[in-house]
């Protein structure tokens, strides 16, 4: 059997299987920079819409709106990989991300009128500290929305923007929005795009194939999961321990979404129970 027929029978299988099944995806925001990438990205989520599979991707913004925080003077902080928000960088915040939701979607929509962005409004919120100031912490999802999207045929883009029972804008972590939406709407799958490494690498910098959440609640605490990848690792361990069958953590190459899902190897770290 050739190699194409049997990418093909495999890729099949995966297709099968995965029709009707809500898929989320986190898009990192620096992927943003790379036209390649984000067409690539656009693409294989165009195709997953068309093969039946039911996406919402969630999507942050982080290099750009460093950027933005930069022209104007302002210092970019982190606490354990979550910005520290406050009402000077909130409205850079919010300008950022919109305008990477609508680039994505322009991007996702080249073809055909198949993709709705939502800039707020899937995201009730709190503060989640003072520590972190206008930073929120999920307190319900409106999934109804998400599911009369669905039935309408779309794909959803959203920005993680949460608002408060006073109507104030607060920041999400994406990756922790992704995580919650993904348990929500009870998702087969959350995928985690990242730009820089090809997942969750060992103390030798070595790509780790296959995680449990034991495993990956170890490499935390010994300080192997570090900076940025700690809320990406923790959100898929929550999703998982609340439903979602699988998490991948995958870097955005060229189809790598494709590969990654349609073959058995696979190209990033699967997290599962």
């Amino acid at each position: 059997m050739s190699d194409i027929r049997k990418e093909l029978i495999e890729a099949l299988h995966y297709i099968k299987k995965f029709r009707g099944r809500v898929f989320v995806v986190k898009f990192g925001g620096d992927i943003f920079f790379e036209e390649e990438i984000l067409e690539s990205v656009a693409l294989d989520l165009a195709l997953l819409h068309e093969l039946g599979i039911h996406l919402v991707v969630v999507h942050g913004a982080g290099v750009l709106i460093s950027a933005n925080m930069e022209k104007f003077g302002v210092d970019p902080k982190f606490i354990r990989g979550e910005r520290v928000t406050n009402e000077e960088t909130l409205d850079l915040m919010i300008g950022s991300l919109q305008h990477v939701n609508q680039k994505l979607v322009a991007n996702i929509n080249r073809e055909n009128d198949i993709c709705v962005g939502l800039t707020a409004g899937l995201f009730e919120a709190e503060k989640k500290n003072k520590e972190l100031g206008f930073v929120g912490e999920v307190t319900s999802i409106n999934s109804k929305l998400v599911g009369d999207l669905f039935d309408k045929g779309y794909l959803v883009v959203t920005t993680p923007i949460g608002i408060d029972k006073c109507g104030r804008l607060l920041n999400i972590n994406a990756d922790v929005a992704a995580g919650e939406i993904s348990r929500s709407l009870e998702a087969s799958k959350l995928i985690m795009l990242t730009q820089h490494v090809e997942g969750v690498l060992n103390k030798e910098g070595k790509l780790i194939r296959k995680l449990s959440v034991s495993e990956a609640k170890d490499l935390i605490k010994k300080g192997v999961i570090a900076e940025g990848m700690i809320p990406k690792v923790e959100s898929g361990i929550k999703a998982i321990s609340e439903g979602v069958d699988r998490v991948h953590i995958v870097k955005a190459g060229k189809h790598a979404i494709l590969e990654e899902l349609l073959t058995e190897e696979g190209t990033g770290t699967l997290l599962v129970k």
